[in-house]
Order: C-alpha cells, then structure tokens, then sequence
C-alpha cells in the first residue's frame, strides 16, 4: 500500500513526464493524465491527484501555465548566470545586460521565472526594480543596493581617510561630486545610519558612524 510520501512522488515523477511532451498544462489536463497512468492503483485517485498537485502549486514547485518547475528553473545557462550574478551582487535590469551581455527581453523573461519560484525577488529603490536573493532580508536591501554604488563608496572612504567632521562642501570637493549629487547621497547614509552629524550653531558636519559600518560590513558580507 502506497504512503502518502509514496504517492505524492508518483505523482510528482508523472508531472515531470508530462512536462517533457506538452510545452504548457493546465491542472484540469495534468490531472487527467496522471489518473489515467495510475487507473491501476486503488490508492490514488483524481482528487488525491488534484490536492498533490495543489500543495505543489503553493509551495511554489509548480507554475501553473508553464512547463517549468523549481527543481529544473535553473538549469538553463543563461538563468543561471543571472542567479549567479543575483545571489553575489543585488542589481537593476541594466546591470545584468551589461554584466552579461544580453538584450532586456531574454533579461526579463528569465527574471520573471526566477520571480515565479522565488529564486528571486524586486524592489524599487531610487526609481530603479532591483533584484535580490530571495531569502535575503529585506531590512538589509538598501544597505546592499547603495553600499556597491561608486559615489556611496567613495563617500566612505574619503570621510574614513579624514578623521573629523566634515562640511558637504568639503565632502564634495574630495570626492569630486557636486554639492547637491552629495547631499543627496550623504542624507542616505545619514537614513541608513552610517553617517552622525553634528551641528555647531547654523553649520552641519557630518563624520563617519565607524561602529555601525563595520557592523553593516559584517551583515552584508554574511548576507
């Protein structure tokens, strides 16, 4: 007599021999294909089928509509490369064309599956749909979406090198930025909490908060 284990991995080991013949299933016609394969078994009927392949579904190891499913999504090179990337460095659209020379449509396509079985997930920061590791926690996205960008970095280390506070146009004259590019970029940091100011009478200074870098450092590293 089949175990519920047993009987869920038959049907699972049908699902992957029908996806191989039909591009695209329905429930409906996944279901009925699967019974008629196990007419013989007393233990497995159609609505035994239909709540294996409904539990799949929402576990995400399954897409209705696709022939993809979550132990398979990732063995097309060009999606793994994406992953890849994704897993290392949390980056927009453009950056993965660039990194890895593809067009926006293929990039899309692949970030959409990726999403579906949440190997992946989005969220739009400074006007841009940046993708992270889906497991990653999301408290940390801001500090791994900024802390790559080349203005934040130099920011950093410019403010590290000058062991005092600083006046934004000090700040921008050693980076080279523009006041404004670097006032932006310094009241991120100040929400982020990596940068302390101080205000002595109508002047704001700004220094580096040195424990909570190294922290951020350590959790994105981790991360």
């Amino acid at each position: 007599m089949n175990s519920p284990n047993n009987t869920e991995y038959v049907v699972f080991e049908l699902i992957k021999e029908y996806l191989k013949k039909k591009p695209f299933f329905s429930i409906e016609d996944i279901v009925v294909f699967i019974n008629n394969r196990v007419k013989a078994n007393p233990n497995i009927n159609k609505n035994r089928i239909e709540c294996i392949i409904k539990k799949l579904i929402k576990k995400r190891v399954l897409i209705p509509g696709t022939k993809l499913m979550k132990n398979n999504i990732i063995e097309h090179p060009v999606r793994n490369e994406i992953f890849n990337l994704i897993k290392h460095t949390p980056s927009n659209i453009n950056e993965i064309m660039k990194a890895l020379n593809i067009g926006s449509n293929q990039v899309l396509w692949h970030l959409s599956c990726l999403e579906k079985f949440q190997f992946v997930r989005s969220k739009k920061i400074d006007n841009q749909r940046v993708f992270f590791k889906f497991d990653l926690d999301p408290k940390l996205d801001e500090l791994h979406f900024y802390s790559k960008q080349n203005v934040v970095k130099e920011i950093i280390k410019f403010m590290q090198g000058q062991k005092k506070e600083l006046k934004i146009a000090e700040i921008a004259k050693g980076v080279k930025k523009n006041y404004n590019t670097t006032k932006k970029y310094l009241k991120i940091l100040q929400n982020l909490k990596l940068i302390k100011i101080e205000r002595q009478n109508r002047t704001v200074l700004f220094c580096l908060n040195e424990d909570k870098y190294s922290e951020v450092r350590k959790l994105i590293n981790e991360g």
